[in-house]
């Protein structure tokens, strides 16, 4: 069986690692693997370290320009037709078009969407109707070209099924090699993250998050919440390691609210995920998931978790760890009893099983067998 995955970027994130987790598992199973990407320095030197072929396509970005979805969708059909794939699997909106380039080609490739999270078509992202609309039909014409549509949470499935976005989806989980977990020793954590902020970690409860300073990440209900946070315990400091489009306006939020001595943007930092076990709390406030691989991470490292009730976080987190979205007082009232009884927001060790490597590659297998027969 031939396989090609293909995803907007290569830049770091979860869904670039996911898919090479996907590559790397799949691989091992003897399957042909190859990934097609634009441009990311992360991704093509984790796939050159797996030995997994890799396919530069020019045609696929962040964009609204619909030129270039149809440059693509044609970039896929000759890629298809000179590589002879069986199977090719998408992993981002902007690689949506190409299940029509897949169909188009002389041999058709059978087809599968990933869909990582809803996004514009979540229920809790607030933007103007008309550009969902829009949207909703974009993503409802070119999924009836998908032979199959996969989620990563239950939640986003049944999200989908209710708004008649396509028919007969399938839950996949996102999963990682536990092996290949590489988490820093506490000590050791705290104390470069204390330096990357400047900040002297001793007696301190610090509250982390790992995500793009992003309107779907919705730091500023975080910072915002923080001058109260810092009432409550006056231990209480929060660093957020990565970089995005919200960063300078978040900046500006935690100036404005006088927590430069409180909350701190680390930027990006290269496999951040191995500073978890620097954090006494684990927080992620987002406006909508799909299946948020630093939850996962956060089972594996074992640390305690608070986190919005949106998409799949109750698939991996408990209820305790769970609060209702943009709700400060629940929020607030859940943080200062994780600060009094942090073991008990740990994830329950029983999902561990759900969220590996071989668990996801097994559901991505068996999925493309059934579609070749």
């Amino acid at each position: 069986m031939k396989v090609l995955l293909v995803i907007t970027h290569g830049n770091m994130g979860g869904a670039t690692n996911v898919v090479i987790d996907l590559a790397k598992g799949l691989k091992s199973k003897g399957v042909d693997v190859a990934v097609g990407f634009s441009e990311g320095a992360y991704l093509e030197k984790k796939l050159t370290e797996a030995s997994v072929p890799r396919f530069n396509l020019k045609n696929i970005r962040r964009s609204h320009n619909p030129f270039l979805a149809l440059f693509f969708i044609f970039e896929i059909k000759t890629l298809v037709e000179k590589e002879r794939f069986d199977i090719v699997q998408f992993n981002s909106s902007n690689s949506l078009p190409g299940c029509l380039g897949a169909k188009l080609a002389k041999k058709k490739a059978r087809t599968v969407f990933t869909v990582h999270g809803l996004s514009v078509l979540d229920k809790n992202c607030k933007t103007f109707f008309l550009l969902k609309f829009a949207y909703y039909l974009t993503f409802k014409f070119f999924l009836s070209f998908a032979d199959a549509t996969v989620f990563v949470s239950k939640n986003n499935k049944e999200e989908a099924e209710h708004m008649k976005l396509m028919k007969n989806g399938h839950v996949v989980y996102n999963g990682m090699s536990v092996s290949e977990l590489a988490f820093l020793p506490r000590d050791e954590a705290r104390r470069d993250i204390g330096e990357k902020v400047g900040l002297n970690m001793e007696g301190k409860f610090l509250i982390g998050s790992i995500g793009r300073p992003s309107y779907q990440k919705n730091y500023e209900f975080l910072i915002g919440a923080f001058p109260k946070v810092a009432r409550t315990d006056d231990r209480a400091v929060c660093v957020i390691i990565g970089d995005g489009p919200k960063r300078a306006a978040y900046e500006r939020l935690i100036d404005r609210l006088g927590l430069k001595e409180k909350v701190f943007l680390a930027g990006e930092v290269r496999d951040g995920s191995k500073y978890l076990k620097a954090f006494d709390l684990f927080t992620l406030p987002s406006r909508y998931e799909g299946l948020p691989v630093t939850l996962a991470e956060c089972l594996y490292a074992g640390v305690p978790v608070l986190a919005s009730d949106v998409g799949g976080n109750s698939e991996i987190a408990s209820e305790r760890s769970l609060y209702k979205l943009d709700d400060e007082t629940d929020f607030i009232k859940k943080l200062s009893d994780a600060m009094k009884n942090p073991a008990q927001y740990v994830c329950p060790e029983t999902k561990k099983g759900l969220f590996t490597r071989e668990k996801m590659s097994e559901g991505y297998l068996e999925l493309f067998k059934s579609l070749a027969r």
